[in-house]
């Protein structure tokens, strides 16, 4: 399957247009990262009087990044726990098989 053309998008960030290049199947994520970083930088703005939009832009990306690498770190998986886990529960099932096969 092709992928379609992107094609160019406006979004405002406080206030100002932007146009950016956006396939059309990411088209409503693009809007509502749009969204996000307009309310995040209004925020960053609200409690700094008189933070330009560069540096809110910065902060706003700053939070927003932490905010994933926080969500990344707690839940992702200890792998050597995982497998320790799946070896505990073969042995179960293959004692569980072994005993129904020697009922027959």
């Amino acid at each position: 399957m092709a992928k379609s053309e992107p094609a160019l998008v406006e979004i405002s960030i406080l206030d100002r247009s932007y146009k950016v290049s956006c396939s059309p199947e990411h088209l409503v994520l693009l809007r509502e990262a749009a969204q996000e970083l307009d309310r995040r930088m209004r925020e960053v703005r609200g409690h700094a009087e008189g933070v330009g939009p560069e540096r809110a832009a910065v902060m706003a990306g700053l939070n927003a990044v932490y905010e994933m690498l926080e969500q990344k770190a707690a839940s992702s998986w200890d792998v050597g726990d995982v497998k320790r886990r799946m070896k505990g529960l073969e042995e179960r099932l293959d004692r569980c098989f072994f005993e129904q096969e020697s009922l027959f």
